[in-house]
């Protein structure tokens, strides 16, 4: 059975006791809070927005919290609802990084960065680097002089055009100065058949996804994205482990405001959510989705969200991708 990582659990758990003790008094808001997501049901961001309905309503003197599942245009739908509702501190967006990814990559994303203000992240997800054992690629170094050797003879698979695991391949293409064929796919399900059917050599796929195939040896991990090595998979190196020193490229998970959302109505969510995010029950559940929690405050995920988004649109103005 998959266990969530116990570091600091005591210093965890001690945080998440005085949060929930101490939490100033939320605004006397009397509307249901509405967690807004841009996926459907199912998922990382929706077991994190799930989460957080479950539990917040306690610290919110019941008031009544409901997930909102608005899928469509890579997220662009929910995004620009929240960005168009009232900033009365009822409406917020549970979203990952394509909220500045599509910042770049659609012509008309319905959006803007300054249209929202961060509350807190929950936690990050990492992708895997794996190739079918037929390729005979032990390390991401092979993969990379396999590159070097033969421009564009080795093609990998992805999420979609944009997507974050597209964007973690297109830096390390970037860093290690290789040239290799994209092959985008419409969702996991496919990608993953390709990879384990030896159609496609190499694949960038979610750490949950990757992890049964990697330990029965279906599949090769040459190397995780994250800044950390995946608990559950141990024995792979991160790409900076690799020989890339600075890489990393991980999914975030968190919380924005509509701009104009009372700063009380930020500041009590904001210590309720890392209060949450400090919980055993937060980081075991959430952990079996793949998502480890790194909690960060407004401030400090605001500054995050700035750079992801600079980050994000050279990689995609250096990839020439660009969506309707």
């Amino acid at each position: 059975m998959r266990q969530a990582p116990v570091i600091r659990r005591r210093t965890l758990l001690a945080a998440a006791a005085f949060g929930l003790c101490t939490l100033p008094a939320f605004s006397q808001n009397a509307k249901a809070l509405r967690l807004v997501v841009p996926y459907p049901p199912g998922g990382g961001v929706d077991a994190v927005a799930r989460l957080l309905a479950e539990k917040l309503p306690a610290t919110l003197g019941g008031r009544t919290v409901m997930v909102d599942n608005r899928p469509g245009a890579g997220g662009n739908i929910a995004a620009a609802l929240v960005a168009k509702s009232d900033p009365d501190g009822s409406t917020v967006l549970v979203t990952s990084n394509n909220h500045t990814i599509n910042l770049s990559l659609y012509q008309k994303p319905g959006y803007e960065l300054a249209e929202f203000a961060p509350i807190a992240q929950i936690g990050v997800t990492g992708f895997v680097i794996v190739a079918h054992p037929s390729t005979n690629f032990k390390t991401l170094g092979d993969m990379l002089s396999a590159a070097r050797a033969k421009p564009n003879s080795i093609s990998f698979g992805t999420g979609g055009n944009g997507h974050p695991a597209h964007l973690a391949a297109e830096m390390l293409k970037d860093r290690a100065k290789v040239s290799m064929q994209h092959i985008p796919y419409k969702g996991s399900g496919p990608l993953t058949t390709d990879l384990l059917g030896g159609q496609l050599p190499v694949g960038v796929i979610s750490v949950v996804a990757a992890q049964p195939f990697v330990a029965s040896g279906q599949l090769i991990g040459l190397a995780v994205t994250s800044k950390d090595r995946w608990p559950d998979l141990p024995k792979v190196p991160t790409v900076e482990e690799s020989g890339f020193p600075g890489y990393e490229y991980s999914a975030w998970i968190g919380l924005l405001g509509r701009t104009g959302m009372p700063e009380a109505e930020i500041a009590a969510l904001e210590k309720q959510l890392l209060a949450i995010a400090a919980t055993e029950e937060a980081r075991s559940k959430l952990y079996k989705q793949g998502i480890v929690i790194v909690p960060k405050g407004r401030a400090e995920f605001k500054a995050a969200i700035a750079h992801d988004a600079v980050m994000n649109r050279n990689l995609i103005k250096s990839i020439g991708v660009q969506l309707e």
